[in-house]
């Protein structure tokens, strides 16, 4: 009994890695031939046009709260001399 539900559960396993492997190689072609077609329009002199989802918009930088003050933007009075 344990032997032939270990056998089953390997069985199980073989044939989901098979399928894992099989997908992985489906995707994976996919991607080169999508890669081979880009590289001949680059050559070819087309500009591939990337997709509004797939721009990811970068955060404006935080300015410390230091930097906002009115003092903290004055010019020191030995700067303004040396100027």
């Amino acid at each position: 009994m344990i032997a032939t539900t270990l056998t089953a559960l390997f069985v199980v396993i073989a044939i989901a890695t098979l399928l894992t492997f099989a997908d992985c190689w489906v995707r994976g072609r996919y991607a080169f031939v999508a890669l081979k077609r880009e590289r001949a329009l680059v050559k070819a002199g087309f500009v591939p046009v990337v997709e509004a989802e797939a721009i990811r918009l970068r955060q404006p930088d935080r300015i410390a709260p230091a930097a906002t003050r009115s003092f903290a933007r004055r010019i020191p009075s030995r700067a303004r001399v040396a100027a």
